[in-house]
């Protein structure tokens, strides 16, 4: 299989990165895991049309993970040919809801949908891509799913687990993809914790990862004040994940979700550091459009 990542920002509007997104490309589906703004332009970028996408799955609905699925939905809609399957949608409680009040027939993009649906020229195109009028509203196909679930496609098997991130307000789960005999784990937005007892359920989808997409935006730099770590109070956020990488057998580390602080230079290199000294894996800091193979290809 092959990851791109599409989007290795945070919530912060960025000329450098696209916020949250990543692409995977196994047999006869493209799965995207994530897609916030900025990260269908990579998309494009990348060689991919709208058209090719399968699946599209969110880890949580926050608008730096969402927010492009309007792009990616309507310009999938608009430029298939007749008798395209629906994209298949999954995600948290909430999905269903978001997806209705931006597509349904109540939604907000009724007026634009009606005219495409309805207007002669709208109509036209539509027949001279073999349409035949009357041209049928959007769909999707979506499913909302709970951490007890696996979702399976072409391939490739992707298994869940709800991470902390902001409950009780939104679910947030984090993602094991297995294909091709490879591995790779995405942890969403979790920050991790002191104590490992919450993060235990990530522990459970990164062990023996051959690649692990992490979360790092918060950051701790009092490296010089507390060079041990002895006791958890002393560990770096950093140093945390390190040893989640080393405890898990993860193969390699991407970091991601970078806001502005994090990506300048000293801090970054401090941060690298700091991973580094825990976690002696391969260490990559993600940047947009990086592609990784994982596994061996059909």
């Amino acid at each position: 299989m092959k990851l791109t990542l599409l989007g290795t920002g945070s919530p912060v509007p960025s000329l450098k990165r696209a916020s949250a997104g990543y692409m995977v490309e196994v047999g006869n589906d493209v799965v995207l895991i994530d897609h916030g703004p900025g990260t269908f332009q990579r998309m494009m970028q990348a060689g991919v049309s709208a058209t090719q996408v399968t699946h599209v799955f969110f880890s949580h609905l926050h608008f730096d993970h969402c927010l492009d699925f309007v792009r990616l939905f309507l310009h999938r809609w608009d430029i298939s040919p007749p008798g395209t399957p629906p994209l298949k949608v999954f995600g948290p409680p909430g999905l269903e809801h978001m997806v209705d009040r931006l597509f349904g027939p109540d939604g907000a993009f009724k007026l634009d949908l009606t005219a495409r649906t309805s207007h002669q020229n709208s109509l036209d195109i539509f027949a001279s891509r073999g349409g035949i009028p009357p041209r049928p509203w959007p769909e999707a196909d979506v499913t909302e799913v709970a951490a007890t679930d696996t979702l399976e496609g072409d391939g490739w098997k992707m298994k869940l687990a709800n991470v902390p991130h902001h409950q009780p307000y939104l679910v947030s789960y984090g993602v094991r993809f297995e294909a091709d005999g490879g591995v790779f784990a995405y942890s969403s937005d979790i920050t991790l914790p002191v104590d490992k007892a919450p993060a235990k359920p990530l522990y459970e989808l990164a062990k023996g990862a051959d690649l692990l997409i992490h979360y790092l935006n918060s950051f701790d730099v009092s490296r010089e004040t507390t060079p041990a770590y002895s006791t958890p109070s002393q560990r770096t956020k950093q140093q945390a994940l390190g040893e989640l990488a080393r405890d898990c057998n993860v193969k390699t580390l991407v970091t991601t979700h970078h806001g502005p602080t994090i990506d300048t230079d000293g801090v970054r290199e401090r941060v690298i550091a700091d991973i580094a000294a825990v976690y002696d894996g391969r260490l990559i800091w993600g940047e947009d459009l990086m592609t990784l193979d994982i596994g061996n290809p059909r």
